[in-house]
């Protein structure tokens, strides 16, 4: 286990929680399956944009013009690079923990929390990649966004999944393993506690 995780992570354990996992997203700049359409569709929209901006300028059209030619510049320039800028600094501050009862999540500079019990965790999936890492679901998130984006869209819960992780496979394992038996001793002490009423 990293020392700086464990660090990052240990304020936020409860009494008789223990660390089974802790880890993060791939690191450094990456190309999706969707860059495929977006970078080429990214470099028309900026050459778009420059047409349109000229002619603006040299026809001095309103400042409305004027202000729809720079969205068309802007969402281009963003297309083309900002985003993968803003991809690369997002999996730099975040960070994963799994405990024998919940996922915890730390992301951005200020290290915001996001927690997931493990008994809430309805459906587990992923979705593994040809490296070994990959993305692991929770609930019914649709797999179609990380796959083709490298991030989870239209979830509302603050902890959809997990995203490219190394050696994908043992992570979900383990994560199998423990709701399994978080699901599992409730149940074994609520079939204990009948019997000891039938007994008396």
């Amino acid at each position: 286990m990293s020392d700086r995780l464990l660090q990052r992570f240990s304020p936020y354990l409860k009494e008789g929680e223990t660390i089974l996992w802790l880890g993060g997203p791939k690191q450094g700049f990456f190309l999706r399956d969707a860059d495929i359409i977006l970078i080429p569709f990214s470099i028309i929209l900026v050459g778009f944009s420059a047409i349109i901006d000229y002619i603006i300028i040299t026809y001095r059209a309103p400042v409305s013009y004027q202000i729809i030619g720079l969205m068309f510049a802007g969402a281009g320039i963003y297309m083309a690079g900002i985003r993968f800028v803003r991809d690369y600094f997002r999996r730099k501050y975040t960070c994963y923990c799994i405990t024998n009862r919940r996922v915890l999540k730390l992301s951005g500079r200020r290290s915001k929390l996001f927690t997931l019990p493990l008994r809430n965790i309805s459906h587990l999936d992923k979705n593994e990649e040809k490296d070994g890492s990959g993305f692991i679901f929770f609930g019914n998130t649709n797999p179609l966004w990380p796959w083709l984006f490298g991030k989870f869209y239209f979830t509302s819960h603050p902890l959809p999944g997990l995203e490219l992780i190394p050696e994908v496979d043992k992570v979900y394992q383990l994560l199998r393993r423990q709701i399994n038996t978080e699901i599992a001793s409730p149940l074994r002490e609520e079939a204990e506690q009948l019997q000891r009423q039938a007994a008396n």
